[in-house]
């Protein structure tokens, strides 16, 4: 590479639009799944936590506070099974009946797992508006 090609090279940069990034894929896997992917992963991992948390926040009803996970995983159980499973589904049967396919599963459920740890460093930002959350929830009950 010479100076001179690195200079010609701006004239084909462009600006991304809107367009462009609602259009990429990685690994012919829609980002929205991994958005939601992880998503979903985040609120899983902070429901127990969330509802201890709550626990300390409301002492007076920590008993409550504390046995209310449910209220957060089961949020995550309904996004888990409307949105993701099927999805799941649908790139895994396609990889078993395609054999061009099957090389790139593993693959696939690699970014999948790397989703699935964003959605664990995400659950930090989670833990108290959920805690807060549950705190409203069970002070209103």
């Amino acid at each position: 590479m010479t100076v001179g090609q690195l200079k010609k090279s701006t004239a084909y940069l462009k600006k991304p639009t809107f367009a462009m990034l609602t259009s990429l894929r990685v690994l012919d896997i829609p980002k929205r799944l991994l958005l939601l992917n992880c998503l979903v992963t985040a609120i899983y991992t902070t429901g127990v936590l969330a509802s201890l948390y709550a626990a300390y926040l409301t002492p007076d009803l920590r008993t409550a506070a504390a046995n209310s996970s449910g209220l957060i995983n089961g949020l995550a159980t309904i996004l888990l099974t409307i949105f993701l499973d099927p999805q799941l589904g649908l790139l895994t049967d396609r990889a078993m009946n395609d054999p061009a396919q099957k090389d790139q599963l593993g693959r696939i459920y690699g970014v999948l797992m790397l989703s699935r740890f964003a959605g664990t460093l995400l659950a930090q930002l989670l833990l108290v508006p959920a805690a807060y959350w549950i705190r409203i929830i069970v002070t209103w009950i």
